[in-house]
Parts: C-alpha cells; structure tokens; sequence
C-alpha cells in the first residue's frame, strides 16, 4: 500500500516537472518570436548536403552581437532582391534551390514565408520589428542576412585610398598635384572621423605604397586592383568606399560623381549610399553635381555595399587648387563622413 502511494506521489511529481518545463519551453519561444527571430536551426527541412556529406538546413538563424539569417540553398547569377512595402524579397533561380523549398507556401518562421512563381521561388522576410539595417552576402553555403542597428557605433567601415607608390594615378596639369596624395590624405582624415564615432575601419593601405607591392612599375596596376578587391572581401565590411579625384583630357571638366556596382548584389544599398555621399559632396564643396553613376570596376565587385567617390577634377586648375587646399583633405573627408553616417541610420528605403 505504501509503495502505491509513493509510486503515485512519483508519478506526479513527474508530471509537474514535465508540465513545468514544458510552460518554460512556451514562455522562452513566446519571448524569442516576440523579439524576431529566435536562435539556432528554425526549419529543418534538408536543402543540400555539404562537401562533407552532411546535410544543411534550408534556414539557420544566430543572434550573437549581430543577428544572421542563413539560407542554405545553391546560389544562381540571376538571384536578386528588393525592399517593397517594408518587406524583403529575395529572388531564388536555382533549381536546386527552388526544389529545397515545401511544396506549399507558407511560413517558415513569425516574419519569413515564401511563394512560388513560375520558375523561381521568392523569400520574403517581414521587416518590422527587426533592426534597420541589414545587408545580404553570397556563401559557399548559400546566403546570409545580417542586421544591425542604426548608427555608426561598431560598424566595420573599410577605405581603399586610390593608387599609391610608383602609380600616381592621375596628375594636376597645372600644378602637378598627384591623385595618390590626395586621395591618402582624405581617408586618413576619415578613418580619423569613423574611429571617433565608434566604428571600426579597414583601409587597404595607409602609406605611399601599391597595395599589391609585387607589381612592377612596368606592369598594369590591375593586380593591384584585384588585391584591393580580395583584402576588403577578407575584411567583410558593412560599407566599402574607394576614394579617387577625377581626370580628363579636356581641361574643362570639372565636378564631382560617385559611382556604384548595378551588377553587384547589394546594388540597392550601394545606389542608396551613392546618392548620400554624392550629395555631402556637393554641399561642401559647392561644385558643379555629375550625379551618381554605374561602374563595374574590380573594386566596386566586392560583396559589400560600395562606391567610389571621384572628388573633383585634377585636370582642372580650379579644382586642381581646391585639391591643393590645407583644408580640402578635412573639408572632403567631413562630407564623406556624413554621407556615409546618413546611411546607417536606415538605408532600405523601397
């Protein structure tokens, strides 16, 4: 008799146990959804196999100092995105990913779903709730998104100081004036702002130097180009700037232009911090406004978002002695700043 008294004081005790964590378990989840998204693997359904046999969910999700979404499908160069009604809609091509996919649209998580149009399937990610910016990178594996909050504080920011060593880049008509000095001084005066604002920043050289030191001053600098390309790639920065003065042979040309990848997959947010560089620019310096423009240069083909500001002519002797200035290298710098601090404050737009 006693033992099956105790025998059901056990099994109950059980039971309390089993009900109290499974409330705990709810009450984790419900904060989890309530936040965005949660932690760890979401949808377990199998994409793919890895290299090494074993197989990858379609979405993985890590929220450490940055939340990272994972989509683990095969990539297709005619994969793209947009931002429309505060939603983000990426564009899957691949058959491969598109089969990783249920057959039924739905919801995969609180703020993701997918839909299915003829040949290609769409991932759609609810951005409400979720910090403002974000940005998209290709992976062996597939795809990840990142979040971040607004501001400049602890972003990672690289700066590529166009030319350097025994390329000069171009040269002042007038007073001699190399592009290499110029554009070297601009960014250590904006590494010096960024750093001032908490971010964190990379630049691909910081001396008088090629940053690919093996190219011979008989060769094409387009190594070097490459080298650039593949040290910012390395430094995986939410925003990338290369910094130019322009050049041209009819010695009236004159303004200010900034340039981006369309091609890229982050065009979006690199037109978006293209046009707010390109109008600091103008402001400050009072020039004559090229506008923003398409380029697909090695160094505007890295992952992240890119521009490359071509600050005034070279060629011009006005603007050639604007370059001269003690103050323009601050002054530029400064303008660059602001646009590039306008961006993170919430570049999705629509």
């Amino acid at each position: 008799m006693y033992y099956v008294r105790y025998k059901r004081k056990k099994n109950r005790r059980v039971k309390r146990v089993f009900f109290l964590l499974f409330a705990l378990a709810c009450i984790g989840l419900s904060f989890a959804l309530a936040f965005g998204f949660g932690k760890g693997a979401i949808f377990k359904l199998i994409s793919r196999p890895t290299a090494a046999g074993q197989a990858l969910p379609l979405l993985t999700i890590q929220r450490q100092e940055r939340l990272l979404l994972h989509l683990n499908v095969p990539i297709d160069e005619g994969d793209s995105w947009r931002v429309r009604d505060n939603k983000l809609e990426l564009t899957l091509l691949h058959n491969e990913a598109i089969a990783a996919f249920p057959l039924e649209e739905q919801y995969l998580e609180q703020q993701i779903s997918f839909r299915r149009e003829e040949g290609k399937v769409i991932l759609v990610i609810e951005l409400d709730n979720l910090p403002p910016i974000f940005s998209l990178r290709s992976t062996a594996q597939g795809y990840t998104f990142q979040w971040l909050e607004a501001g400049l504080a602890g972003k990672r920011i690289a700066i590529d100081p166009g030319h350097g060593g025994h390329d000069p880049g171009a040269v002042g008509h007038h007073l001699d004036l190399y592009e290499k000095n110029v554009t070297l001084a601009i960014a250590l005066e904006l590494k010096a702002m960024l750093e001032q604002a908490g971010a964190e920043v990379f630049m691909t050289r910081t001396t008088d130097t090629l940053v690919d030191t093996t190219v011979k001053p008989d060769r094409h600098i387009r190594p070097d180009l490459w080298k650039r390309h593949d040290l910012v790639n390395e430094y995986s920065p939410d925003l990338f700037i290369s910094v130019h003065n322009n050049s041209w042979s009819d010695k009236y040309a004159r303004g200010i232009e900034t340039y981006y990848n369309p091609n890229s997959l982050n065009s979006f947010p690199s037109k978006a911090a293209a046009k707010l560089i390109q109008n600091e620019l103008v402001n400050e310096l009072q020039r004559y406004n090229r506008g923003i423009k398409p380029k697909n240069d090695a160094v505007l083909r890295v992952d992240a978002p890119a521009v490359l500001a071509e600050i005034l002519f070279i060629s011009n002797k006005e603007e050639e002695a604007m370059l001269a200035a003690p103050n323009l290298a601050n002054r530029a710098a400064a303008a660059l700043f602001k646009g590039i601090a306008a961006f993170f404050l919430d570049p999705r737009g629509e």
